[in-house]
Formats: C-alpha cells, sequence, structure tokens
C-alpha cells in the first residue's frame, strides 16, 4: 500500500551567503527548496528535495547535462533504517541498529546511519519502492557530484578554501551526527552532503563487478567491495 503524496512542499533552509577567513559564517539568508516528504511506520518521514536539471563538468573537461532527479534532504537515520529492517523483506534480511543503552557504539536513532553495504541499501530502496510506490534508488555518481555542487565550479558548494563550521567531521570513535548538525545546507538545501559520513553511489566500473563507489566529496571517492561495510559510510536515496 502507498503512502500518503503531496507534491511541490516548500522545505526551509539557511544559506550561507558571506565566510570569515576562518570560514565561519557572517551572513546568511532564509531559502526553500522544493520537494516531497513520504512517510515510514515508526520513523521520521524521508524528505526529498527535488533537483533541477544542469550541467556538470567532467574529469576530463568535457560537460554533460544531468537530468532533474529527487534526493534525500538528509542522509537515511538509524530510525529510518530501522524502519525499513521492519518491513517485508525483498531479498536479503536487513539488520536492525541497537540504539541508546542497547548499542555498543552509542548508536542514537537521530543520527546518520553507518556500516551499512552497498547490497543493504539497495534493499532498503526495494523495500520503500515497495512501501511508496515510488522508484527509490541510490543515486548516480553524476547526479551526487552535481548535487553536492549545485551549480558550482569550486572544491567545495561554498567556494575554493575548506571551511570546518560547513562541515562535519565526527572525531575518531565518535558516532555520526544528526541531520543539519551545522544548521546550513548548500544552494539546493541538501544538508551534510560534505562530511558526517560518506555515501554510496548507484555507478560502479563494469570492470569491477563486485566493487562500487561512495562519495566523499564533489573532488574525492572511492572504492569497496559490494559486500563490506566500513564505519563513517551510509547514503542517501534519490528517485
Amino acid at each position: 500500500m502507498a503512502t500518503t503524496r503531496r507534491s511541490f512542499l516548500a522545505f526551509p533552509f539557511a544559506f550561507p551567503v558571506a565566510l570569515d577567513r576562518q570560514g565561519r559564517v557572517t551572513r546568511a539568508e532564509n531559502r526553500t527548496a522544493e520537494g516531497f516528504a513520504d512517510a515510514l511506520p515508526g520513523a521520521p518521514a524521508l524528505e526529498m528535495l527535488t533537483i533541477p536539471a544542469g550541467p556538470l563538468v567532467l574529469p576530463n573537461g568535457r560537460e554533460t547535462i544531468v537530468s532533474s532527479f529527487a534526493l534525500g534532504r538528509y542522509e537515511v537515520t538509524v530510525a529510518q533504517w530501522n524502519a525499513a529492517a521492519r518491513l517485508p523483506k525483498h531479498r536479503r534480511a536487513l539488520p536492525p541498529f541497537s540504539t541508546g543503552k542497547e548499542s555498543p557504539f552509542g548508536w542514537q536513532p537521530e543520527q546518520a546511519v553507518e556500516t551499512v553495504s552497498f547490497r543493504d541499501c539497495l534493499e532498503f530502496c526495494a523495500r520503500l519502492s515497495r512501501l511508496t510506490g515510488r522508484a527509490y534508488r541510490l543515486p548516480t555518481d553524476r547526479e551526487w557530484e552535481y548535487a553536492c555542487r549545485a551549480g558550482t565550479r569550486t572544491a567545495y558548494w561554498w567556494g575554493g578554501r575548506f571551511a570546518p563550521p560547513l562541515a562535519v567531521f565526527p572525531r575518531e570513535g565518535e558516532a555520526p551526527k544528526p541531520p543539519a548538525t551545522t544548521g546550513y545546507a548548500n544552494p539546493f538545501g541538501l544538508y551534510d552532503i560534505i562530511g558526517n559520513v560518506d555515501e554510496w553511489v548507484a555507478d560502479a566500473d563494469p570492470k569491477r563487478n563486485d566493487f562500487h563507489l561512495f562519495r566523499i566529496s564533489a573532488t574525492e571517492n572511492d572504492w569497496l567491495s559490494e559486500k563490506l561495510s566500513r564505519t563513517g559510510l551510509g547514503f542517501r536515496v534519490a528517485v
């Protein structure tokens, strides 16, 4: 049974328009991003933003056009993962995450999920698709980079220099943070697109059938076996 849909929701976000030399926000403005939300049983709804079509410069210097799609406003949280783990199986079981005092790693329901494999992310998407009637999936590598850059061509969506106040990097041994810890989103309204957890994407080198790509930033990526996971590796969903 599909969830109730509402189109053209307006999601407010704070956007930094001026930074000082230390990367601290000196001026911000309120903006809105268009999207929709799909309810999950016993967990916060998945908030999805409409990403407009636009150009992306490839590593070889050529330009390609990325079609419009929808992308998660936030990284998938532990609570949302556990909600999907309770849904009927598609192809494989999804292990739930213990939270609070029962968690050996100090995980909390509101934080970004980590230590999830590529295969498990596909199962998560398949269960969501059956629940909502939408074709949930992982974003492609190009879609993710385009959304991360949000129309810019600099190393980071805020400019060419790293700004610690705009990226969340948990200390070693510390669990990922809840969504929007910095309080600021990129020009598309996406939170934590740089920092907090690295994110699985759908594209893979056809010569590496058992390995898949994950994104770290607009300029960085890495590979990992689809069966494996590691700390600090999560994902967000696309439609």
